[in-house]
């Protein structure tokens, strides 16, 4: 008798524990969950879905795709409150915000995965195209010129104004709160597991906080490199006790810069544009045909001055290349004047400098003003 009444306690016990979890499922209250495991994978602009590890160029923004039920929900401003921190290296984001688009085209679209339940397996996911008009956290990067990769991370919590529930993927509230999954071990033992469909239950006033981490960096090359003209840039690690050529392309070769590293090289970013940052510095020239070659401030580490050659944009409209005017501009506007320091390459059809540091340069075909000679 007391080994039955002993039975019969020991299941009352399990099931007493067991049956409040089962009614409030893990879902329920507020709750917190790396981002990923609610969207998946993250989204470039292209419409590539690339792992939540790799390295993004900055510059771009990249979306977090939300299930269907979270995309109904947040299409009405009534039903939550959403408030964002850049909780790390915050100034390499610009903003965090929702929005309804399509990522691509219907002829380059591609396809994106999110989690259909909890923890899921390689069959456990809803697939969307990119061509279609989806609901999307958009994270937008700020450019920058440092060298390293810098991790980047944030969090956007919303907060119910209403009782809720979000589930994964495609499903729907009517499917119930979980599945039975059956799995079989190498021994050959069946286990049950349960397999969520809902990551949020929650009341008026219960938080989603939803983090996330990107890991941000220029593309990268070591030694010689070719660079495009007017792109987010390249960072270099330059070859140590090594003569390093560093070439600039548009339509042809914009500029070259060559130097003989030192023992102990630091990463830099080659970037170069040759649009005018201002109206007000493109205004000094108005009355000229000059060009601008703006770099990405950088030091170069080598064993003497870099050799900087900047190519004659004047080749084919008569211009004397001994009257064009060189000049730099500091992040001011302020100009100075170098024309005396530059040597004009014939062969080359270029004119050259020395400089340890890259800054902005304007080649014009008349003499101007300038704040410092």
């Amino acid at each position: 008798m007391k080994k039955l009444l002993a039975a019969i306690l020991a299941a009352v016990t399990i099931l007493s524990l067991a049956a409040p979890a089962l009614a409030a499922g893990p879902a329920a209250g507020s709750q917190s969950y790396a981002i990923y495991k609610v969207t998946g994978n993250p989204v470039n602009g292209d419409g590539r879905q690339f792992n939540a590890n790799d390295t993004v160029s900055p510059g771009q923004t990249i979306y977090y795709a939300l299930p269907e039920t979270m995309a109904a929900w947040v299409d009405s401003a009534s039903n939550f409150r959403l408030s964002t921190r850049k909780t790390s290296n915050g100034k390499l984001i610009k903003s965090i915000k929702l929005v309804e688009k399509k990522l691509t085209g219907t002829s380059g679209a591609s396809t994106v995965y999110i989690p259909n339940q909890q923890d899921p397996t390689g069959k456990d996911y809803a697939a969307y195209k990119t061509s279609e008009r989806r609901a999307y956290l958009a994270v937008e990067l700020a450019d920058t010129a440092v060298p390293e990769e810098v991790k980047v991370q944030f969090t956007a919590t919303f907060t119910a104004k209403k009782p809720v529930v979000l589930c994964y993927g495609k499903r729907k509230v009517s499917e119930g709160e979980f599945e039975k999954v059956q799995t079989v071990n190498d021994n050959g033992t069946t286990v049950n597991t349960l397999k969520y469909l809902r990551f949020f239950d929650g009341k008026q006033n219960d938080k989603l906080t939803l983090t996330g981490n990107l890991y941000v960096a220029n593309p990268q090359e070591e030694g010689d490199a070719t660079v495009e003209v007017g792109s987010k840039g390249v960072t270099i690690k330059p070859e140590r006790n090594s003569v390093n050529e560093i070439s600039f392309e548009g339509a042809d070769t914009v500029a070259t810069l060559t130097f003989r590293a030192n023992n102990n090289p630091r990463k830099f970013l080659a970037r170069l544009t040759t649009s005018w940052p201002t109206t007000a510095l493109s205004n000094k020239f108005r009355n000229t045909d000059a060009v601008i070659r703006k770099f990405s401030p950088a030091t170069i580490d080598a064993t003497s001055r870099a050799t900087l050659s900047l190519n004659n944009p004047f080749a084919y409209d008569e211009v004397d290349p001994g009257d064009v005017y060189i000049y730099t501009a500091d992040s001011k506007g302020n100009l100075k004047d170098i024309t005396r320091t530059v040597y004009y390459n014939s062969d080359e059809d270029a004119f050259e400098l020395q400089t340890r540091t890259l800054t902005t340069y304007i080649l014009s075909d008349k003499r101007v003003k300038t704040t410092t000679k």
